[in-house]
């Protein structure tokens, strides 16, 4: 947040029809699995422009905090709007303090707010919070690599740290969350094309952050 041939998205007629039977108690199975392959060539580009080993480097650095910041400035308002009811459990899960923290301690200013693709239901939404709670259980193997750099949660790295130990329990809470809201073809494909704009619109921040060019997804 590694290459691979790219996958095929198993859109809604491909799927056996028998997994659509109204009778069925959810109509997909294992949605994360579907939104994994959906966007495993758009998270691909975002890994090739953050580049774990140039992260080490201060300049690099600090351009992927502030495109972070910036887009975490208009990614969490647009989102609690299009998720009112789970705007406290959002909030509760926020990491941009942490990004902050970080910007403060290294005395690099905040980024400018971003503006993102609508987030035209709550599937959408959903597809977009998939993103960011898979970034914050990716940014495990960030903060490790970080670590050797000298960069610490006190030190900088407040944000890849995130919520350290408690990072595990808390994507498999965000897991249950999403495979239940996301059991259905219609949620599951909106979720799926708003995951993708979710990753490009990064990517397209990374790129003019950096005035460098990743391959199209």
């Amino acid at each position: 947040m590694t290459g691979s041939p790219r996958p095929v998205f198993p859109t809604v007629p491909d799927l056996p029809p028998a997994v659509l039977l109204p009778s069925q108690s959810a109509c997909l199975a294992a949605p994360l699995s579907v939104l994994r392959a959906a966007t495993r060539p758009h998270h691909d580009r975002i890994d090739a422009l953050m580049n774990l080993r140039r992260m080490r480097q201060p300049g690099h650095y600090l351009r992927v905090l502030q495109v972070f910041d910036s887009f975490l400035a208009g990614w969490e308002p647009a989102v609690a709007a299009a998720l009112p009811e789970r705007a406290p459990w959002l909030r509760a899960r926020s990491r941009r303090p942490f990004l902050q923290q970080d910007l403060q301690l290294l005395g690099a200013p905040a980024g400018e707010t971003a503006v993102l693709p609508a987030l035209p239901s709550g599937a959408a939404a959903w597809g977009s919070v998939y993103v960011m709670e898979g970034s914050a259980l990716g940014g495990a193997t960030i903060s490790r690599s970080l670590a050797g750099a000298g960069l610490g949660p006190e030190r900088g790295a407040a944000y890849f740290h995130g919520w350290g130990e408690a990072r595990g329990r808390m994507w498999r809470e965000a897991r249950d969350v999403l495979e239940s809201e996301l059991a259905c073809p219609e949620a599951l494909a909106q979720a799926c094309d708003a995951a993708r704009a979710t990753f490009d619109t990064l990517s397209a921040l990374l790129e003019k952050a950096m005035n460098e060019r990743a391959p199209a997804a």
